[in-house]
């Protein structure tokens, strides 16, 4: 409760005459009125259009559904927040059922008619795939169900490339949607750098290209990296430095001093290199980071997401360092598997501090059971419903608003307890943060 009520007094602080204190600086905003339709405002004061709204958007999103997905955040800079905002403001959890039944087709096909008779072609590219990765499936129908609330979209053509280790097979997915005559293109790229060539070709036909979960085409700086608002259209996610120095924050403070070890996601892939370049820069001096990555452009400890690579790579660890306290990776369910291997060579699951981005009920409830004091996990976020503020910002870039190319979405660490495991979860698989609604996670995973 005390939650929601700082969150409305966040949204609160945007309306007329209010006060509001942020890092012990407190402002006043001049009184606004705005006058309704069809009216003139009295003379003496001024009328000022949300921010936004003549792109279609509204930043009134609901707290509770702000809180759900982000936690008790502090707003990102101003453009990148109101398109958060704007994006979560469309995520309706009581959808009619023809909406439900749409949705449900999009997701099941490769393409689909939104019956809505509109012009645009939304391409959707994930490097991973509905049924190789549940957090991918989600986010997939979260950016469908974002699609069809814009009736300007007519048709939605899905690509996967299930985590195949061929680079060319996700360049291909990603040609094809441009030859399908996509109007913009949002996903995941998986092989990061590598697409730099097929995401400047979509470009260069006029196709703006938006990532989500961090999903930098070459992190900036990288050689050959293209550049969000310069050469594609944006990235959407966390300042992934920050989030790695929140992970190295949590190790620190709860290891003090012992080994830990880092995994990750695709070899390469941007989200994984961003937070694990700063995690290890920012390691206390007594914490030893038992797999450090070969140099500065390389991931550690690969996993592509998949469980049993997972599994492989602790229980490689574990063995040759048994006495490991820690653990950071941004999978949640990834580790619930992964802890099989302290079971496998005997090893209790005890004094370990865990660091991780998502939030898979599996791993939570699992920890409620084990019932170990000195077992500690913090979390940030899952983050499915970025694939929906991607679509939001290529509709407001389509329409020619002003789009940061890093759309920044805060982040916050925080503790597991017991209110995070909900047994009742349509699938535990499923992050406890997202905002797809139950009724359709229902037919995604209840049978």
């Amino acid at each position: 409760m005390g939650l929601l009520v700082a969150l409305a007094l966040i949204a609160a602080a945007c309306g007329p005459g209010t006060t509001s204190t942020t890092a012990g600086v407190t402002t006043t905003a001049a009184p606004v009125t705005t006058a309704p339709p069809g009216t003139t405002a009295p003379p003496g004061t001024t009328t000022v259009a949300a921010p936004l709204s003549e792109y279609g958007e509204d930043i009134n999103a609901d707290p509770a559904l702000v809180a759900k997905a982000l936690g008790p955040v502090t707003p990102s800079e101003e453009a990148s927040w109101n398109i958060v905002l704007a994006s979560i403001s469309r995520a309706h959890q009581d959808l009619d059922q023809a909406t439900i039944d749409k949705a449900m087709e999009c997701w099941r096909n490769k393409e689909c008619d939104t019956g809505s008779g509109g012009d645009l072609v939304m391409g959707y590219a994930d490097g991973g795939g509905d049924t190789v990765n549940v957090w991918r499936g989600v986010s997939h129908m979260e950016a469908i169900l974002q699609a069809l609330t814009y009736p300007e979209i007519g048709t939605i053509v899905s690509t996967a490339a299930n985590f195949n280790q061929d680079a060319a097979v996700h360049t291909n997915d990603i040609k094809f949607l441009i030859q399908r005559g996509a109007s913009f293109i949002v996903g995941y790229p998986d092989f990061g750098i590598a697409l730099a060539p097929v995401v400047s070709e979509a470009e260069a036909a006029g196709i703006p290209y938006f990532s989500f979960s961090a999903g930098y085409v070459g992190l900036p700086g990288q050689e050959g990296a293209l550049v969000p608002g310069q050469d594609y259209g944006g990235v959407v996610g966390e300042d992934l430095c920050a989030l790695g120095q929140s992970f190295a924050e949590v190790l620190n403070t709860g290891v003090g001093t012992g080994k830990v070890g880092m995994l990750g996601g695709t070899p390469g892939n941007a989200l994984t290199l961003g937070w694990q370049q700063c995690t290890t820069a920012a390691l206390a001096s007594g914490v030893e980071l038992v797999n450090p990555p070969a140099d500065a452009n390389t991931t550690t400890g690969d996993t592509y997401w998949v469980n049993q690579f997972a599994l492989d790579a602790v229980r490689g660890l574990l063995t040759s360092n048994p006495e490991i306290k820690g653990w950071v990776y941004e999978y949640s369910d990834g580790l619930f598997t992964a802890l099989d291997a302290y079971k496998e060579l005997d090893i209790p699951v005890q004094n370990i501090t865990v660091a991780l981005r998502t939030d898979e009920q599996t791993l939570f409830c699992d920890w409620v059971d084990r019932a170990e004091a000195t077992y500690n996990i913090w979390y940030s976020a899952g983050g499915n419903f970025q694939s929906r503020t991607g679509v939001t910002a290529a509709m407001l870039k389509t329409q020619g608003a002003d789009v940061p190319g890093q759309i920044i979405v805060p982040h916050v660490m925080r503790q597991v307890s017991a209110a995070d495991c909900n047994p009742n979860r349509v699938n535990a698989v499923v992050s406890g943060t997202s905002l797809a609604p139950d009724s359709v996670l229902a037919l995604m995973f209840g049978g």
